[in-house]
């Protein structure tokens, strides 16, 4: 398993831990900005040294902070959509050489339900996470023909520590309960676990005939 993080401390913690759960120590961790093409380079030319190429991608850079509404300016959008959809087009590009030589090749990106509906969120972040769909489902058509599947994850609200719903949960538990009752049948935040099984599942090869499918999981808070 390959991890990359801006964090060089984050990136050994969650190494420790990846090995000590899985009793074998093969993680291979990478420290950059993947917002920056040389830097994705640097990190696919790495991954080829050390293990030879790539099966499974997972698009997971982005963040919903930012500025509400019409108050977003055109470096916002430009700095929210970097984030959230060009990144991840541009390590799909770069990756997609490698992933076409691996064994079961899959893409799974982590979108969100805001860019399915109108939600209660940035419109910036909003719009590219909608961008992103449609990046999965296009590369799902077109790259199907070199054995690689693309497939997104739109998580709900996802609590972890430090994250958006961390801090609201602080700020005002009664409102995000009360949010929770009203729009989220099962009534709670979901969790990394959550996202990480539904990531594990569209990668794996029980979905061996699954491509350019979107796995909505919050709780059934959208309605589409």
């Amino acid at each position: 398993m390959v991890i990359s993080a801006r964090d060089a401390d984050g990136v050994l913690a969650a190494r420790q831990a990846l090995d000590a759960s899985s009793g074998d120590a093969r993680t291979f961790g990478f420290t950059g900005d993947l917002t920056e093409s040389a830097q994705m380079e640097r990190m696919l030319t790495s991954v080829q040294e050390a293990w030879g190429g790539v099966d499974v991608l997972v698009l997971n850079l982005g963040s919903g902070r930012s500025k509400p509404g019409l108050t977003a300016d055109a470096a916002e959008w430009e700095r929210v959509l970097r984030l959230n959809l060009v990144a991840g087009a541009e390590m799909l590009r770069l990756a997609t050489p490698m992933l076409a030589e691996g064994s079961d090749a899959a893409v799974v990106m982590i979108g969100s339900i805001a860019g399915l509906e109108a939600l209660d969120a940035p419109w910036a972040y909003g719009a590219a996470k909608a961008g992103l769909a449609h990046l999965a489902k296009q590369s799902a058509r077109r790259l199907a023909a070199q054995g690689i599947r693309v497939n997104l994850v739109a998580p709900g609200n996802i609590l972890f520590d430090g994250g958006t719903w961390d801090r609201k949960l602080r700020e005002d538990r009664a409102a995000v309960e009360a949010m929770l009752e009203r729009e989220v049948p099962q009534g709670r935040l979901g969790t990394v676990d959550d996202i990480a099984t539904a990531v594990v599942f569209l990668a794996s090869p029980l979905c061996r005939f699954v491509t350019g499918a979107c796995l909505v999981v919050d709780g059934g808070q959208t309605r589409r």
